[in-house]
């Protein structure tokens, strides 16, 4: 019969070995942070509940793209497992899937009203993948999915 410091061995290393299982699960999920952003040359938002976007996305898309202000819509996060796909809705129109492939590459698609509208593949170690349009009034508007947390606006 074990001793009562051979049981406590023995359930500290079951227990020890679980939590490194669970850790090692967790190590392989990556978090992708989703905002959909409307571009505008106004000083204000058309909707009161957009915020300005940070300073380093702000840079980013305006370096490429000829709008004076970026408006965040919305902001979601999923974390994912290899071979899991998000599906998150942005907007009753709009929907983005992300599904992680063999690492470190991962699958971006956008909907809009159903349809497929871009696809992109991108590795894991790109911090940020920007995909876009116009909408019908011709208003720009852009899904980045992003590893890093947004900042908000200073």
């Amino acid at each position: 019969m074990p001793q009562p410091a051979q049981k406590f061995l023995w359930l500290f290393c079951l227990a020890f070995t679980g939590f490194l299982a669970g850790r090692a699960e967790d190590a392989q999920k990556v978090t992708f942070h989703v905002q959909l952003i409307r571009g505008a040359d106004s000083d204000k938002p058309d909707d009161p509940s957009w915020k300005a976007i940070g300073p380093k996305l702000n840079k980013n898309l305006r370096t490429v793209f000829r709008w004076t202000n970026y408006w965040e819509v919305k902001r979601e996060s999923a974390t994912l497992a290899k071979g899991k796909v998000a599906k998150l809705r942005l907007t009753p129109e709009r929907t983005v899937e992300i599904k992680l492939l063999d690492p470190p590459n991962t699958q971006i698609r956008l909907f809009h009203n159903g349809g497929l509208t871009r696809c992109s593949h991108q590795p894991i170690r790109q911090h940020m993948t920007i995909l876009g349009g116009d909408s019908k009034s011709g208003d720009p508007w852009f899904v980045v999915v992003r590893r890093d947390k947004p900042l908000d606006a200073d």
